[in-house]
């Protein structure tokens, strides 16, 4: 039979294609086997073998937290054969009884932990033992890097923690990680250094907010205690005091509660103390005839949307009520009566420009944001009932923040927890904080109208009476508030907030200092019978440490 066109066509075609294909193949093979590249090998660059990690100091140089070496003991089970002698060998070194260490070993199946710290000193002893004893491949004494804090409890939210590898996972040692903790630099050299890290913190004045933490606390069993003071010119944080407290040096014994920073993340209405911030936005915003006197007899009605009424309610009747004996006296009927003469959005702005809808970076894990509604979802007694410091949520931070535009002539400035860091041992500076005014809020002329408004607070008929220390001009502002509860949304079966906030000296102010004991249990639950008299005795201390000066005194 012929062959069609076709097929022979296709068989030269695949023929072709086969030969093509075997010309390739051979030119691969000789490629590779003509060439003998040289193997690229790669090595680990050289570095440092240990990170040593920066140091925290408080603004006067004190130490905050170190690293430090420390000495775990270790059994290695499957060499030793006679455990009981083992432990009777290792007992007086380690703090712990032969029946002690035996219990311990048993929680282990090859390698055990029997001490995860032992006293320094007695390691050349115990050393020198097992090598005595012949037992120094049955017993290892391994030494690891830790972290020691000094001033135990004290800060302890603030500056936080490391876990067992030595980095840090809460406070200042979690968001300073990568300048603590850097990597380990290339070259010969045996140490890379962390910086070190100095913060505004003044531990002398954290101490003395501590010790009325802790006097609040022994009477008055307070679910949450909150304390915080700052440098009324410059937003330095001074102190940051949250109760109740943990210390760092013994993790495994604290709680969840314990490690909260309430100072900066605790959100809750402020109450009365609120109101110094309200008249300053009335006075601001210059709607509200402040020039007549208004009368207290107890309550307040007035007339919202619709033809409603709602009424606000004193705790007492106060009669004749100014700007000034307002905040003497808390007049919750007189602030309303000004704040519903001023434009809402008006009031609600200048509340903004304090602050109350904002969040401040001061190099903690988490940056809380204040809040107040916009006046579009406001009922019709929003702004009354926000003007004596409900319907809003806000921080013990915050809320000493705002009141910076008191001690700056209107302006209000960014607190800061960290001072500068500096390269190890004493190098060059590489950060240092600079006094930040965020924005200008108030007068010049209304921020010294409230500071002489809080000073009649302190003086007989004030709610403050009790924050006056002689000699000393202080101002203040008492409150105390009932908190909502948010399952029931009712104020009637909450809790209450216990709250002062001062400023002194009044005539050059030189500390901010607020404190706040949340839901306090006892035959009182005020402000002014809780929280001022903790400052008066923190402002003494501050004149017997020569940071106030009295007029009584002469000190410094």
């Amino acid at each position: 039979m012929d062959t069609s066109p076709n097929r022979s066509y296709y068989r030269f075609f695949l023929s072709l294609t086969l030969l093509l294909l075997l010309i390739l193949l051979i030119r691969i093979g000789f490629v590779i086997h003509s060439q003998n590249p040289e193997r690229k090998t790669y090595k680990d660059p050289l570095v440092s073998k240990e990170v040593v990690r920066g140091t925290l100091y408080d603004r006067n140089g004190k130490i905050l937290a170190i690293q430090t070496p420390y000495w775990g003991v270790f059994f290695h089970l499957s060499m030793i054969d006679d455990l009981p002698l083992v432990s009777e060998v290792v007992a007086p070194f380690v703090g712990m009884s032969p029946s002690q260490i035996l219990q311990q070993a048993a929680k282990y199946t090859t390698y055990a932990q029997i001490k995860k710290k032992m006293d320094p000193a007695l390691v050349p002893a115990l050393m020198e033992e097992l090598s005595r004893t012949k037992l120094t491949k049955q017993v290892s004494v391994v030494k690891s890097m830790g972290r020691d804090y000094p001033a135990t409890f004290h800060a302890s939210q603030t500056i936080g923690f490391t876990n067992i590898d030595n980095e840090g996972s809460e406070g200042i040692e979690l968001t300073q990680e990568a300048f603590l903790n850097p990597y380990p630099l290339i070259g010969t050299d045996e140490s890379t250094y962390g910086e070190d890290i100095t913060l505004t913190l003044d531990i002398d004045i954290q101490y003395l907010l501590d010790v009325q933490m802790q006097n609040i606390a022994d009477e008055h069993y307070p679910d949450y205690g909150v304390a915080i003071v700052l440098d009324a010119q410059n937003g330095d944080i001074l102190g940051m005091s949250s109760y109740p407290w943990y210390d760092p040096n013994a993790l495994a014994r604290s709680t969840e509660v314990q490690k909260r920073n309430h100072v900066a993340n605790y959100l809750f209405e402020p109450g009365s103390v609120f109101k110094v911030f309200s008249l300053a936005s009335v006075m601001e915003s210059g709607q509200a005839d402040l020039q007549e006197p208004f009368l207290c007899d107890g309550s307040y009605t007035f007339t919202m949307g619709k033809g409603a009424k709602a009424t606000i309610v004193c705790t007492s009747p106060h009669g004749v009520v100014d700007p000034n004996t307002m905040i003497a006296k808390s007049c919750n009927g007189a602030i309303s009566h000004w704040a519903m003469q001023t434009d809402e959005d008006l009031f609600y702005s200048v509340l903004n420009r304090f602050g109350f809808n904002r969040s401040y970076d001061i190099a903690l894990p988490s940056r809380t944001r204040s809040y107040i509604a916009d006046p579009s979802s406001w009922s019709g007694r929003s702004e009354a009932t926000i003007s004596f410091g409900q319907e809003l949520s806000t921080t013990a931070l915050h809320i000493a923040t705002a009141a910076t535009a008191f001690t700056n002539g209107g302006e209000l400035l960014q607190p800061h927890l960290i001072l500068q860091r500096n390269e190890a041992n004493g190098g060059p500076i590489t950060y240092r904080r600079e006094r930040t005014a965020i924005e200008r809020v108030i007068s010049r002329e209304v921020a010294n109208s409230l500071l002489l408004a809080m000073e009649e607070a302190t003086k007989s008929g004030g709610t403050a009476r009790s924050v006056a220390v002689g000699g000393v001009r202080v101002g203040a502002k008492t409150g105390t508030s009932q908190i909502l509860n948010p399952e029931t949304n009712s104020y009637e079966d909450g809790t209450v907030l216990a709250s002062t906030l001062a400023i002194v000296p009044l005539d050059n102010p030189k500390y901010i200092i607020y404190v706040a004991a949340g839901n306090p249990k006892g035959d009182t639950q005020w402000g002014s019978n809780i929280a001022a008299p903790a400052i008066g005795k923190i402002i003494e201390s501050l004149v017997s440490q020569g940071k106030v000066v009295s007029e009584r005194s002469g000190r410094r």
